[in-house]
């Protein structure tokens, strides 16, 4: 019988090759075992190859991963999948978490919800654009954008 430990190395390596469902059964298995971040984490990233998991499920998972290991690696991880699924306030809430633990880093993480904002949005709040236009998406992308930058809007009408 294999420990929790082989089995999420296993998982992991399967997830390398692009083994999607078996690397989902590995993680699986080990939180069968015990339930470890790396394993939910794993089994989140393993979800995101297999059409048939739902996303609330792969969210579950790496709320999870965060509830057991808080670290900017998982909070970007799942900022990013709440992007992808038009969550953009749960993304910001993470991208703002891992910036704070992680403020070596804060530009690179503001940096990349405001791109993602700017390109997921119109596609998921396609109602909304149709609507109010552009402008709304594009005005929070920006403030994102110079965030990261660390300049004020002043600062930025100044330059351009």
């Amino acid at each position: 019988m294999a420990d929790v430990e082989s089995l999420i190395q296993e998982g992991e390596a399967l997830l390398n090759q692009f083994e999607y469902e078996k690397a989902y059964d590995k993680f699986s298995e080990a939180l069968d075992k015990d339930e470890t971040a790396r394993a939910y984490f794993g089994r989140a990233e393993a979800a995101l190859g297999i059409n048939e998991v739902e996303s609330e499920d792969i969210l579950e998972d790496y709320e999870k991963a965060i509830e057991l290991d808080d670290n900017p690696f998982y909070r970007q991880a799942v900022a990013g999948f709440c992007i992808d699924i038009g969550k953009f306030e749960k993304a910001e809430k993470h991208y703002r978490k891992a910036a704070e633990m992680d403020p070596d880093n804060k530009a690179h993480y503001l940096s990349e919800f405001a791109v993602g904002y700017r390109f997921k949005a119109p596609i998921m709040m396609e109602k909304l654009v149709q609507q109010a236009g552009d402008d709304i998406i594009l005005r929070k992308s920006l403030n994102y954008m110079l965030e990261a930058l660390d300049i004020d809007k002043e600062k930025a009408k100044e330059l351009l």
